[in-house]
């Protein structure tokens, strides 16, 4: 299969992933359209928003999955993909133990983005864990599945703060 093949089929993945996000925010726009009660539409269109997202991300995967794979044998493109995952996951990591090292809240921007990736860690971890874990899957052999283990590993200690910060009655976090 020639180059311009493989990025037609990764570019036509992306379109359906829009596509399909589209799709599902517009169903559950019909569907609130009709509940009785129109007083909270910031709500409504923050509900609308996550459920695209919600779809919009694991079909995503699979042209992602796609392109990493025609790109296997460039190595160099591996270690960049594998080294911006793991500095991904430590960036939540350090995100999402903020609130417990620093009670007052962030006082800078820098501290306000840690806090805000830490939320997106605590909310996003299931699809971080099983995109960084099939990254590992199909990395080529050496440092970079070596570094996507790595950050899937980080990746579970996020989940495990994840849990005791939604399951535990009065978090440390």
């Amino acid at each position: 299969m020639n180059s311009t093949a493989k990025v037609g089929i990764v570019l036509g993945g992306y379109v359906a992933a829009l596509v399909a996000g589209g799709v599902a925010g517009h169903v559950y726009d019909v569907r609130m359209a009709a509940q009785p009660y129109d007083t909270s539409g910031g709500m409504y269109a923050a509900g609308e928003m996550l459920t695209a997202l919600a779809v919009f991300l694991p079909v995503a995967l699979v042209p992602t999955l796609l392109a990493l794979w025609f790109l296997r044998g460039h190595r160099g493109v591996w270690t960049a993909v594998a080294l911006g995952s793991l500095a991904f996951a430590l960036a939540g990591l350090a995100g999402v133990l903020m609130p417990g090292i620093w009670r007052d809240g962030p006082t800078t921007v820098v501290t306000a983005l840690l806090v805000l990736l830490g939320l997106a860690q605590l909310l996003g971890v299931p699809i971080w864990t099983l995109a960084f874990a099939l990254f590992a899957f199909i990395a080529p052999a050496g440092l970079p599945r070596r570094t996507m283990v790595a950050a899937v590993a980080i990746e579970l200690v996020n989940a495990a703060c994840a849990a005791v910060h939604w399951l535990v009655p009065r978090p440390p976090f």
